[in-house]
């Protein structure tokens, strides 16, 4: 099994078990969930599972992530969840914190964003006076509350660097109103970091604190969302600056990484795998047909926290909604019409809701449309997405799949069980990285993942 601090002697195989076991089971992740009825998704469960799992009470489809197994299922259901939990990795809770500060009462942002704030400045508190750091650059400042936290409650001099120039506006703007006595320690400045970053963060240190001495001054870099490639990018930097003693960086949105190259069945990616020892087994096993965009979605997905509590009227709701979508992408693939939103969150069902098709088709025309599909005509007329051929197609589907909701459920609870596999891929990857260039690295839990889904932190040292 996994442990936070298993060492590069075993990572290869630990690497090629999990490998192993995911190319063996991508039916289960290896297409995103709006096209498990055109990819036939479903035809793959195994018959015997089929029929144990028909009639699942919901305390069992509760526990199932949870590695809970019920013994009168079938032998091979048992080991598929028993290799799960075998699988997983132990990550522990972040236990050098020495108290929780409160954010100012003039903060307004939600309780979600309050908790990862908090947590991430406790960790870089325990960080940076253990070794004595007092220069902290926060990549990724957004509009500065980190940053602020972290000189109005331990005094440390931040270089806040934001790449959205509105951010940083604002940030000013808030700097100037409820913390002007900040100003000569939180500097903010726009800049997009890139690969090519490693001196202007030196240019930018000098230009913006004074005192601050290359040879004698430590610095942490650390960033509460670093998105996609950017976590990669700064693990980059930091193996480059000798002066950067530490990093406590919490990694997100894992499936937006920059493709590197694609077809309809494979997919390479610019910044994963990053260790050369995920590279090996990522090619022994081909791991471009399976490791994904929808795996690496899968890995940034909501964590099992809040799946036990689920009672069986939230089930029924979300497989519903699930089916429902999928159903609109059949009938669009069969047209040569792609499904796309009009707006980010889009055409679920309310937990209070009658879970009505009819329902569900009549609101799409406000969160979705329909497209040709690449490489066919945009001459021909393409339907409303409410039209009435369409909508009765639709209807049509839905009597064919209806008695497979509780399947798509079932679905679900093995894409919860694996997700923070998943997610340790892609984790442990980044720590083997750090590893193979000398550096000190782990991971750890510093946030509750009922709140904040990427609950975890890259926390890494120069020796």
């Amino acid at each position: 099994m996994y442990t936070t601090s298993f060492s590069h002697q075993n990572s290869k195989q630990q690497f090629e078990n999990i490998l192993s076991f995911l190319k063996e089971k991508e039916w289960i992740f290896n297409y995103p969930n709006t096209h498990i009825l055109v990819n036939k998704v479903l035809d793959s469960f195994p018959e015997e599972w089929i029929n144990c799992l028909k009639h699942i009470s919901n305390t069992d489809l509760n526990n199932l992530p949870f590695g809970s197994v019920n013994e009168n299922w079938p032998s091979s259901l048992k080991m598929f969840i028993n290799n799960i939990e075998d699988l997983k990795c132990k990550i522990d809770n972040y236990s050098g914190i020495f108290g929780i500060p409160e954010l100012p009462t003039n903060i307004c942002i939600s309780a979600k964003k309050q908790h990862e704030i908090v947590s991430l400045a406790v960790v870089v508190q325990s960080i940076c006076k253990q070794y004595n750091i007092a220069t902290v650059i926060d990549v990724g400042a957004g509009l500065g509350y980190l940053s602020q936290l972290l000189f109005d409650k331990y005094n440390y001099r931040v270089l806040a660097i934001e790449g959205n120039k509105n951010n940083i506006e604002l940030a000013l703007k808030n700097q100037n109103k409820f913390y002007p006595n900040s100003k000569d320690y939180v500097k903010y400045v726009h800049h997009f970091i890139t690969e090519n970053s490693v001196s202007d963060l030196r240019i930018l240190l000098k230009s913006n604190f004074k005192e601050w001495q290359e040879d004698k001054d430590l610095v942490c870099i650390t960033g509460l969302h670093a998105c996609a490639d950017l976590s990669v990018i700064i693990l980059n930097i930091f193996s480059q600056l000798d002066f950067v003693k530490s990093l406590i960086i919490m990694p997100c949105c894992y499936h937006r990484l920059e493709l590197q190259e694609i077809t309809e069945t494979e997919e390479q990616f610019k910044n994963f795998p990053v260790s050369e020892v995920l590279k090996s087994v990522y090619s022994n096993y081909n791991g471009e047909r399976f490791l994904r965009r929808p795996f690496l979605r899968l890995a940034c997905q909501q964590s099992k926290g809040l799946w036990k509590d689920m009672s069986s009227k939230d089930h029924l709701v979300h497989s519903k909604s699930c089916i429902f979508r999928a159903i609109i992408q059949e009938v669009a693939a069969q047209e040569n019409l792609e499904v796309r939103r009009l707006k980010r969150k889009t055409g679920k069902l309310k937990a209070d809701s009658n879970c009505n098709i009819e329902d569900y088709v009549g609101n799409l025309k406000h969160t979705h449309e329909l497209i040709p599909k690449e490489g066919f005509s945009t001459k021909c007329k393409v339907p409303l997405i409410d039209d009435p051929i369409f909508k009765s197609k639709i209807l049509e589907k839905w009597n064919q799949h209806k008695e497979n909701c509780y399947l798509v459920e079932i679905l679900t609870a093995f894409q919860t069980a694996i997700q923070s596999i998943c997610e340790n891929v892609v984790l442990l990857d980044r720590v083997e990285f750090l590893r193979e260039k000398g550096l000190e690295c782990n991971v750890y839990k510093v946030t509750d993942d009922r709140i904040s889904p990427r609950c975890h932190a890259l926390v890494a040292t120069r020796l």
